[in-house]
């Protein structure tokens, strides 16, 4: 049954409590303070529900969006929420489209994203901005800029966090991942021979390695096995996947191992001939990769490569949902349980950050590398790789 969307200033405050508490909203808003969320309602802009309807009625309220806009430069949505049963549908990407086109579509939609949503608002084709800021509003009535110098950004805490969830919920499965991933990503083995078997002629002998999220190391022995004199440098956020990895490799491999959030890592200028990552960049916001393809382009020599294979989002939203769906299919015929499916979404929610082969292929070039190019792609996965000239 298709939602039926309207505008509805006059939602009442007991609905708007519901279907904040059946989405993820609730613990962000102020839920115990009736004249709060009154006042929040009675002054809002637009308001734009969606509604089941099984019989006659007003139907189900499943979703709502509130703004307050302009109609002429900005809009600005304080509240996006869907009940978590009807989420996946498109049903929050047409309450924005809804929101949008009733304020004006000349106006500038704004929004400032819950952590877990940032995936969603990335995948429906909203542009994030990195230069943003806010004053908490003051639960005594004063204003509440500092008059001081500024206290830390949260957000570096709000990072420092997510390291934290990341590094844990990979130490957790560190001991299956190795299993895991063979039933979770489709032509695993394929992508990875394919990151190795496209290297240039001239990056066939490099002397200093660098890969970035060396995880349990499945890359990692393909590369020692291939680059038999090579000096190694592998970097992971998680202790026990490194623990995991060294112990996967031969003794006599030259290797140094580094328990860091690769975002935070300095090396010297021209430090290697090659710096490869698997699955790992996109645990980085556009902002970030945009940066690590910078900072990648100086720690490698002239004539170095950066090569990588990750989970890329599609231009097409249908192409992306699309791919999404026969995902989820290769999962369910490799054995993973519904289980695990549901693990891996969340973490997806939680901690990734898919972006469009074309943006990262301009960040790459951006950086300065050259001949970036994508030699393997299926589904979401994708092989990517340029060259420091």
């Amino acid at each position: 049954m298709k939602p039926v969307y309207s505008c509805e200033p006059d939602l009442s405050v007991e609905e708007f409590v519901s279907i904040l508490q059946r989405s993820t909203l609730a613990e962000r808003r102020p839920v115990d303070e009736p004249e709060t969320l009154r006042s929040m309602l009675r002054n809002a802009t637009l308001i734009v529900t969606a509604r089941i309807h099984e019989c006659e009625g007003k139907g189900e309220l499943i979703g709502v969006a509130r703004a307050i806009s302009d109609h002429a430069y900005c809009t600005y949505l304080s509240d996006l929420a869907v009940d978590r049963t009807y989420q996946g549908q498109g049903i929050g990407r047409e309450l924005i489209r809804r929101t949008h086109q009733e304020a004006g579509p000349k106006t500038t939609l704004i929004l400032l994203s819950a952590p877990k949503a940032q995936s969603f608002y990335s995948h429906i084709g909203l542009h994030p901005h990195p230069s943003c800021w806010t004053v908490p509003g003051s639960k005594t009535g004063k204003g509440s800029l500092p008059n001081t110098a500024p206290r830390s950004q949260p957000s570096s805490s709000s990072k420092s966090n997510q390291s934290q969830e990341l590094a844990g919920f990979f130490d957790e499965i560190s001991n299956t991942y190795a299993e895991a991933i063979q039933r979770c990503v489709p032509r695993y083995g394929e992508m990875l021979g394919a990151l190795v078997e496209y290297l240039p002629a001239e990056a066939q002998k490099p002397k200093r390695v660098l890969e970035l999220g060396c995880g349990t190391g499945n890359l990692s022995q393909l590369l020692t096995g291939k680059f038999l004199e090579a000096e190694f440098t592998f970097v992971d956020i998680s202790e026990q996947s490194v623990s995991a990895c060294r112990q996967r490799l031969p003794i006599e491999t030259k290797k140094q191992f580094l328990v860091e959030d690769f975002r935070q890592l300095h090396f010297e200028d021209e430090s290697f001939e090659l710096i490869t990552s698997s699955i790992s960049l996109h645990h980085l916001t556009s902002p970030e990769k945009r940066e690590l393809f910078r900072r990648c382009f100086d720690w490698l020599t002239p004539g170095g490569i950066l090569t990588y294979c990750d989970q890329f989002s599609a231009e097409a939203e249908d192409i992306y949902q699309r791919n999404m769906q026969l995902w989820k299919s290769y999962t369910e015929s490799a054995g993973a349980s519904e289980e695990e499916w549901q693990m891996w979404m969340q973490h997806q929610q939680d901690h990734d950050f898919h972006d469009t082969l074309p943006e990262q292929m301009a960040w790459m070039n951006d950086a300065g590398f050259q001949q970036v190019d994508c030699p393997w792609r299926y589904l979401l996965w994708t092989v990517l790789q340029g060259r420091k000239p």
